[in-house]
């Protein structure tokens, strides 16, 4: 059987299928397989999550989250990282549920699987681009510089379109697309996000955490809310809660809002009255004492602006107006998101190979029988935190168990 892309879900196909006693052939296009894994997580590869269960499902949304079910239970963050460290890379858990190698060295990660696949007899051929696969007599072909290569079953794992200097360029699209594929609308997600306003800039290098940020549609609608890190750059917003957000932003088409609430663990309504409060005990103090403490000084002065406050007014003096606007500066703060910074600074890919023609139980296609697909080409992305590697072992192994 052949596998094209050696990235986390062909590498995990490839040994799959060779555990099994199939003669497996690995293509990669690059000289190196696993670039993605060599620069996840700064280097230090976030291969995984200790989110389990229907919590590790709804990560992904309702829909991409039911067809992940089948394989992340058969293989949930566990099972991944119980073969990451008997392949003898020990792996520890750190703040947002994520789960690194002890090393910090995603090289470490890298060198295993690739090892494993060596073990089960893998045969990797490097600097191997497929122009083309397609069915000939019966059995599938992929043409490269390296030669034709054939098949009675392929793996296609060649990921979507983020961050192409690794090589993946959507080349799988347009092959699963000649098998009578229903490709959908592609969007960078995971990128930081693009805002041109003056204070977002100004406060570049600052990063706020227990801040609420959503994307808000043109109507109105919320479509996605997290409470994670957010760095404000000088090109807009990053940091984990930013960038979750950004294959939805995309998906708005330039009409999407950043919703940003400074104090999220309570009412506007409570909070103008323990404002009101802290006015007739405290009048002399100046307004920025209403501001939560935990926020930095430079972001608190930011929202006093932004509530058209002088730094200087005490709260006794505070008119009603003003502090309703501060009000709303710090629960309803809204920037224009037109778009993220683009597949060159995303980590995944939201859209892709249509779920409702691929087997949820074999990532087998529905429409080509021996056709196996896998990892970041379907339609499934999650947020940060390893969620997406998660998604692409747990697939590629069962792409590997069948095909």
């Amino acid at each position: 059987m052949l596998v094209v892309g050696g990235g986390a879900a062909g590498i995990m196909a490839a040994i799959e299928a060779a555990r099994r006693g199939r003669r497996v052939v690995l293509l990669e296009k690059n000289r190196r397989p696993g670039l993605k894994i060599l620069i996840s997580g700064g280097g230090r590869c976030n291969l995984t999550t200790t989110r389990s269960g229907k919590d590790l499902e709804a990560q992904y949304g309702t829909r991409r989250g039911r067809f992940l079910r089948h394989a992340l239970r058969s293989f949930p963050p566990t099972a991944l990282r119980a073969f990451i460290e008997s392949a003898g890379v020990p792996l520890r858990a750190e703040p947002l549920e994520k789960l690194f190698p002890v090393s910090e060295k995603a090289k470490d990660v890298l060198d295993a699987l690739l090892r494993v696949c060596e073990e089960a007899g893998v045969t990797l051929v490097r600097e191997a681009a497929a122009s083309d696969v397609v069915t000939r007599g019966g059995r599938f072909v992929a043409t490269t510089a390296q030669g034709a290569f054939t098949a009675s079953s392929v793996v296609l794992a060649t990921g979507g379109l983020s961050y192409p200097r690794t090589g993946t360029t959507g080349d799988g699209y347009a092959w699963c697309r000649a098998f009578g594929h229903t490709i959908t609308e592609t969007f960078p997600a995971l990128a930081p996000l693009l805002v041109d306003e003056e204070w977002v800039r100004d406060l570049r290098g600052v990063v706020v955490d227990g801040v609420d940020i959503a994307c808000v549609a043109a109507d109105g609608r919320e479509t996605l809310r997290r409470r994670r890190p957010i760095l404000f750059t000088h090109k807009g917003l990053s940091g984990p809660a930013a960038m979750d957000l950004a294959g939805d932003v995309e998906e708005q088409r330039g009409a999407a809002q950043a919703r940003f609430d400074f104090a999220p663990g309570v009412h506007a309504e409570q909070l103008e009255r323990e404002w009101l409060a802290m006015a007739k005990e405290h009048g002399a103090r100046r307004v920025e004492a209403l501001l939560p403490r935990a926020l930095p000084e430079r972001v608190r002065a930011a929202l006093v602006a932004a509530g058209g406050a002088s730094e200087e007014t005490t709260l006794a003096a505070l008119p009603k107006s003003t502090r309703r606007s501060l009000l709303a500066a710090v629960k309803d703060l809204r920037v224009a998101t037109k778009k993220s910074l683009g597949y060159g600074a995303a980590e995944v890919t939201r859209g892709g190979v249509a779920l409702g023609e691929v087997d949820a139980k074999t990532m087998e296609s529905k429409l080509q029988p021996g056709l196996f697909i896998c990892g970041e080409l379907l339609d499934v992305d999650g947020p940060i935190g390893g969620f997406n590697f998660q998604a692409a072992f747990a697939t590629g192994r069962l792409a590997g168990l069948q095909a």
